[in-house]
């Protein structure tokens, strides 16, 4: 049988969405009344990377989550986007 995954994809497409969807994750919001809140988020990550690349392993989306484990705020969230671009090797996050 042929290994077709290890073969070189000659055509040149880029990956236009890859990543995970649906994923529980505890998170700290601001609460008025007490201060902060302990909730599970539900959490989309997607990036698009470029043709040279196949896809990406999941797990790394999760790794970038566990690295902002307690820092999630308005200030920080577009440190996780420039970490998954990065991480990644993709356009946009």
């Amino acid at each position: 049988m042929v290994d077709v995954q290890n073969q070189r994809d000659y055509r040149k497409i880029d990956i236009q969405k890859v990543g995970v969807k649906g994923v529980k994750y505890p998170v700290i919001v601001l609460d008025k009344q007490r201060g902060t809140q302990h909730v599970n988020a539900t959490v989309n990550m997607y990036v698009n990377l470029p043709h040279r690349f196949k896809g990406t392993h999941m797990s790394r989306f999760v790794e970038i989550l566990n690295r902002f484990h307690g820092k999630f705020n308005l200030r920080t969230f577009h440190l996780i986007l420039e970490e998954m671009k990065v991480r990644l090797e993709a356009e946009a996050a």
